[in-house]
């Protein structure tokens, strides 16, 4: 199953937020596993980088964008994941462009912490890490 990871989840995972980052890990090991077939935006990478870089040394974050980049197919952003996203009334632009990327990778499900953001959406399922797990 093609899954596209938000940007949220492998923030939960490195800096090991309470309550979040048990399923975030629980995802990242099936996508390891080859359980899944785990895509990311490229914009993930560089916001993992940016958020977490006070609170992490960056050799360790460099590292786990490695294991990223390893793990999970790095999708292509291009002219046409812009377009997608500008027509999809998401008042935050990164999760339209997520959401655009996830359409045109083919993805079947996205998984997040902010659903709320895609609820009028309906071209692939957006799921908590709770919901995703539970269909398992």
């Amino acid at each position: 199953m093609k899954v596209f990871v938000d940007t949220n989840i492998f923030i939960d995972i490195l800096l090991d937020r309470e309550n979040f980052s048990k399923n975030a890990v629980l995802i990242y090991k099936l996508c390891e596993n080859n359980m899944l077939d785990g895509y990311v935006a490229p914009i993930t990478i560089n916001n993992i980088y940016y958020i977490c870089r006070k609170a992490k040394h960056i050799d360790d974050i460099k590292e786990y964008l490695a294991d990223i980049a390893n793990i999970f197919t790095v999708a292509i952003m291009d002219s046409n994941s812009v377009r997608k996203a500008n027509k999809y009334n998401i008042n935050d632009y990164e999760d339209a462009l997520q959401y655009a990327i996830a359409i045109q990778s083919n993805c079947e499900i996205l998984i997040t912490r902010n659903t709320k953001d895609f609820k009028q959406l309906s071209k692939i399922k957006v799921l908590t890490p709770e919901d995703f797990l539970a269909l398992l």
